[in-house]
């Protein structure tokens, strides 16, 4: 099972930006896009907000101490997680073709950019703010109720979403008809 190893110096770093930032908010935020994002299914948008929870978690875990409960966490949800991890994978395979990879790590590195600006518009009741999450999602029964969860929270995302049709295109037929041109004769 993974654990999160972390220097001191870092979580000492992040704490202090967070401590001296502006007051809590849970409020969702989108940093422009980190490409033109082509429409994406219900089950990708699942996948990015369960990823954006886990990297929120994370951010908590770190700033405010908490890195048991973000353990338990991961050791609850991990299929759930990485069957998210799975799906965007795909998504950026589906949408960047050769560029995915370094596509897909651009995306985690705004979110974790996203998830820290965020958490330092919190400022110094950011952990007052965000730990009750932990409580929150270790009380949910199932992974399925993880993903409702992480779809109803207002959880900071570099990315811009847009639904995809589900009313299939129209297609009409042509037909064309050919015309023979009669030989003429001089």
């Amino acid at each position: 099972m993974p654990r999160l190893a972390v220097s001191t110096l870092a979580v000492a770093t992040l704490a202090l930006v967070i401590a001296t930032a502006p007051a809590p908010a849970r409020v969702k935020t989108h940093a422009a896009a980190v490409a033109p994002d082509p429409c994406t299914q219900p089950e990708d948008r699942a996948a990015f907000n369960v990823m954006g929870l886990k990297s929120e978690l994370t951010v908590v875990a770190l700033a405010c101490h908490e890195q048991d409960r973000y353990n338990s966490f991961m050791r609850l949800y991990q299929p759930a997680v990485v069957d998210a991890d799975h799906t965007l994978n795909t998504y950026f395979k589906r949408v960047y073709g050769k560029r995915a990879t370094t596509e897909r790590d651009e995306y985690i590195t705004n979110l974790a950019s996203a998830q820290e600006q965020s958490g330092l518009k919190s400022g110094s009741a950011f952990c007052d703010a965000f730990s009750d999450m932990f409580d929150e999602v270790m009380n949910l029964q199932n992974a399925s109720q993880l993903e409702d969860f992480a779809n109803s929270q207002a959880i900071a995302q570099p990315v811009a979403f847009s639904k995809c049709s589900t009313v299939p295109p129209v297609v009409t037929k042509v037909h064309h008809r050919v015309v023979k041109k009669k030989k003429t004769t001089a």
